[in-house]
């Protein structure tokens, strides 16, 4: 399966207009299965660029251990709110694991995890000292768009507010401490070789999904933030190919 730029175009387009027109969170028409299905499909792009590039064994692996270890840490953090501040989960997000963290949460932020070094790599290079900090700050930009998004949708909830249209600083403090060590895992995993673009794909689509949502329910700030990434990732995702060859195994 390759990615297309008229077909990655076109899906961004429609996302971006599915949201500013037609979705509706609340509509108890949607059937429970519409947000994880949606979810799971927006997330293929990236993933399996990843493994063409990486090969099946190691994309795989970092696949598993960033999808895997995040669950976790959702988990503890809703448990004990560490290191995001208090917050709730949806139930239509799908089966609880722990009882705590809707298993779905494996599927939304990887995508945006992989698109930020992607970018922060087309940017900076994949050098450890470069790397890292450049990721990190991609990420966090990337949450500035999608958490008001989501809040507002009913995703998550944190029950005591926030200054950032109710989103409290902790989460931010949370999502710089976390995305330091995923960014790091990545880079000891996939090694230094230059990022396909095409492992943006799904934060593109991510990106333009949202970031309609937010300006059809005027949150004006993270629309714009929105759509500056998603001009930023447009050539990025389009100006590599996922069939690069993968680094050596060890």
């Amino acid at each position: 399966m390759r990615i297309t730029r008229p077909a990655l175009l076109l899906t961004a387009l429609a996302l971006f207009l599915a949201a500013y027109l037609v979705v509706r969170f609340d509509d108890p028409a949607v059937p429970p299965a519409v947000p994880i299905i949606f979810l799971v499909g927006l997330a293929l792009p990236s993933y399996i660029a990843l493994v063409r590039w990486l090969g099946p064994l190691r994309g795989i692996a970092l696949l598993l251990l960033l999808s895997l270890l995040p669950l976790a840490v959702e988990a503890y953090a809703v448990a004990t709110g560490v290191p995001y501040g208090g917050f709730t989960y949806s139930a239509d997000l799908g089966y609880r694991v722990f009882g705590l963290v809707p298993w779905t949460v494996a599927f939304a932020y990887l995508p945006m995890l992989l698109g930020a070094v992607t970018l922060a790599a087309a940017a900076a290079g994949t050098a450890w000292g470069r790397l890292v900090p450049a990721g990190v700050l991609v990420l966090l930009l990337v949450d500035l768009v999608i958490d008001p998004a989501v809040v507002h949708a009913g995703l998550w909830v944190w029950p005591d507010g926030g200054a950032y249209y109710g989103v409290p600083a902790s989460n931010f403090v949370g999502w710089v401490l976390t995305g330091t060590v995923y960014v790091a895992l990545f880079r000891f995993i996939a090694g230094d070789r230059a990022i396909p673009g095409t492992v943006a794909a799904s934060l593109l689509l991510i990106l333009a999904f949202w970031t309609g949502y937010l300006a059809r329910n005027d949150l004006a700030v993270p629309a714009l933030l929105g759509a500056a990434l998603a001009l930023a990732t447009l050539p990025v995702a389009f100006g590599g190919d996922s069939t690069a060859s993968p680094p050596a195994l060890p």
